[in-house]
């Protein structure tokens, strides 16, 4: 009799502990989906979603009236260069690849950026979204400017061997219409940027210090080779423009928490921010200075413009400003979001 009562107890306990399972996930609050950052292009400070799925946009371009931004879209763990004309999607690469920067000119719609992965990517110049290897050892391809028919590309190389000595063979390109035209002389030169006007080339990046020395890092300006110092502490150049006889570069200037977005105007220093900051792209029209970066760090960043030194935080969420462009009294700027 007791076995008889003991089976009851037990099939009771188990359906009253099934029964408060079900009650619990019956009443249990849906998890809210992972934040994604998507490729965003901000027009007028007004965000447009590019893509639903993980993405992110690097370069923004406007030529008759048609809003060209390039970038990549993550697809079942693989990056894929991407396209967009006017917000519709092309797909440039089918293997894994990044598209970094866009310039559009009469001659056609010329695009760079790197197609594989790790010592097998290649920088990869698309005209008309045709590719072009630039490279057939392992490159990737940085940035794009278009001079009248001649194209400059700006990028780097490396040599093989083991994990040191392709960090000692890497060099930063600089391609004219394909053709390697000149070379840094170490390993401790980057060139990030190009922009070329009245004959000048302009290239802005970095001399690093010695391996692991971050803060022996420099920003600079290569005008025609000859280099030019823009700081005396830890920073780094990431684009150039040039108007008039007016050169400007910005960068973020400063080690961690103290980094600050910096604009350089001839060679003089502006701090674009007291918090910590980065500067990506700057953008010149008529009088106006446009420079595109990000405010804060971790969670906590947010995708920003600057017009005259006047801040404007483009995003809510953590988000970053990768590009600037105005066209038709308009101000385009492209990076990503989270939603």
């Amino acid at each position: 009799m007791r076995k008889m009562w003991k089976l009851h107890i037990v099939a009771m306990i188990g359906f009253v502990v099934l029964a408060m399972l079900a009650l619990g996930s019956a009443t249990q609050p849906a998890a809210f989906p992972e934040p994604v950052e998507v490729a965003t292009l901000w027009i007028n400070g007004v965000p447009q979603v590019l893509s639903e799925t993980s993405s992110s946009a690097h370069s923004v371009f406007v030529s008759g009236g048609d809003v060209y931004v390039v970038g990549e879209v993550w697809e079942e763990n693989s990056r894929k260069a991407t396209l967009w004309v006017n917000g519709a999607a092309q797909t440039l690469s089918e293997t894994d690849s990044s598209a970094d920067a866009i310039y559009v000119s009469d001659n056609g719609v010329f695009i760079v950026g790197t197609v594989g992965q790790q010592r097998d990517r290649r920088a990869t110049l698309w005209v008309n979204n045709v590719p072009q290897t630039l490279s057939n050892s392992e490159s990737s391809a940085r940035y794009v400017f278009v001079s009248g028919s001649d194209v400059y590309v700006v990028g780097e190389v490396w040599g093989a061997g083991t994990s040191m000595e392709r960090l000692q063979s890497r060099r930063s390109v600089l391609w004219v219409n394909g053709v390697p035209q000149a070379q840094s002389l170490n390993d401790r030169e980057a060139w990030n940027s190009v922009f070329v006007s009245d004959g000048n080339v302009y290239v802005v990046g970095v001399v690093r210090g010695a391996i692991g020395r971050h803060q022996d890092q420099r920003a600079t300006l290569w005008v025609n080779g000859v280099p030019r110092t823009l700081s005396n502490t830890e920073s780094w150049a990431t684009s150039v423009f040039v108007s008039g006889n007016n050169v400007y570069v910005v960068g973020p200037v400063g080690p961690d928490v103290s980094r600050r977005a910096t604009l350089w105007a001839n060679g003089v220093p502006q701090t674009l921010s007291n918090t910590r900051s980065s500067a990506n792209s700057v953008f010149i029209f008529g009088n106006n200075i446009y420079v595109s970066g990000i405010i804060g760090e971790d969670d906590e960043r947010r995708a920003m413009l600057w017009i005259n030194g006047v801040p404007q935080i483009l995003s809510g969420s953590t988000s970053a400003a990768r590009s600037v462009i105005v066209s038709g009294g308009a101000v385009y700027v492209a990076g990503w979001a989270e939603r």
